[in-house]
C-alpha cells in the first residue's frame, strides 16, 4: 500500500503546484484570483485524482482497483493537494500583501454593487454584517476557503471516479 501512497503524494503535490501557480499567475494579471482558482480546482482536482487512480489501476496493480483502494488513493491526492495549496496561498499572500488587498477590495466592491439587492432581500442588518465580515477578511480565510473547496471537490469526484474505475479480481 505504501507504493500507492508515494504515487498519490507526488500527484497531489503536482496538482497543488499547478493550483498555486495558477492562483498567482491570475493575480499577476491584475485580477482577483479567488473565483478563477475555484474554477481551476473544479477541473484540476478530478483530473489529478483520476490520473492517480488510472496509474495505480493499470500500471501498478495489473488492471485491478477496488472501490476502497480508489477512495484511499483519491483521499491522499486531494488532501495533499489541498494542504500544499493552502500553505502556498497562505505564504504567498503574506509575502504579496498588494495582491491580498486587491482581493479584499474586489470583494468589498462586489458587496457594494449588490447592496440594494441584499438590503431588499435580507435587510440592512445582514448587509452591514456582510460588509463588516468582508472588511475583516484575512489571508488565512482566503487560504482556508481554497482548502475547503479542494476537499469538497476531491471527495465528490473521488467517489465518482472510484466507482467508474473500480475492477475487482472476480
Amino acid at each position: 500500500m505504501s507504493r500507492y501512497f508515494s504515487y498519490a503524494f507526488k500527484i497531489g503535490a503536482l496538482g497543488a503546484l499547478f493550483s498555486v501557480v495558477a492562483f498567482f499567475g491570475i493575480g499577476m494579471l491584475g485580477q482577483d484570483p479567488t473565483l478563477p482558482s475555484q474554477l481551476f480546482s473544479f477541473v484540476s482536482v478530478p483530473v489529478f485524482v483520476a490520473a492517480a487512480l488510472y496509474f495505480v489501476r493499470w500500471k501498478v496493480n495489473q488492471n485491478h482497483l477496488s472501490f476502497a483502494e480508489g477512495m484511499t488513493i483519491g483521499f491522499v491526492v486531494y488532501v495533499t493537494n489541498a494542504i500544499i495549496s493552502f500553505l502556498g496561498l497562505f505564504l504567498g499572500l503574506i509575502f504579496t500583501p498588494e495582491l491580498f488587498e486587491r482581493i479584499k477590495e474586489n470583494k468589498l466592491q462586489i458587496t457594494l454593487d449588490k447592496k440594494d439587492f441584499t438590503i431588499e432581500q435580507y435587510g440592512q442588518e445582514v448587509f452591514d454584517l456582510t460588509y463588516e465580515s468582508i472588511s475583516n477578511l484575512t489571508v488565512f480565510q482566503v487560504s482556508i476557503n481554497d482548502l475547503i473547496w479542494k476537499i469538497i471537490f476531491g471527495l465528490f469526484f473521488t467517489i465518482i471516479i472510484s466507482i467508474i474505475l473500480r475492477k475487482n479480481l472476480n
